[in-house]
């Protein structure tokens, strides 16, 4: 199942062995990056590395950053993504997405 943006707060039902693809804008010269936070249930493991796909070939050119997820185990839980800039803790993030699952 393909996420996107305009997918922000919504509730998705899987099944276990479902695959999970969230894509979101970000711009790689800004210091911004998506994160997960921390997961706290097995619902969700991620699977191999976040990749960044670029929009176009210009230097600091914005794009978006996908992951990729498994869905491991029934139950709900809310899977949330922060747009922050590491090294600034404590800082509130720039934008956060969050979707909730449901896995039967």
């Amino acid at each position: 199942m393909a996420v996107t943006e305009s997918d922000n707060g919504r509730e998705f039902t899987l099944a276990r062995g479902d695959r999970l693809e969230i894509s979101l804008p970000a711009t790689s010269g800004t210091g911004y990056t998506w994160q997960a936070a921390p997961i706290a249930d097995a619902l969700v493991k991620p699977v191999g590395d976040t990749k960044f796909k670029l929009d176009n070939a210009m230097p600091g050119a914005s794009g978006h950053q996908i992951f990729r997820f498994s869905i491991e185990a029934s139950g709900t839980g809310t899977l949330e993504l922060r747009y922050i800039r590491p090294w600034e803790k404590g800082t509130p993030p720039a934008k956060v997405f969050k979707i909730l699952l449901i896995v039967r």
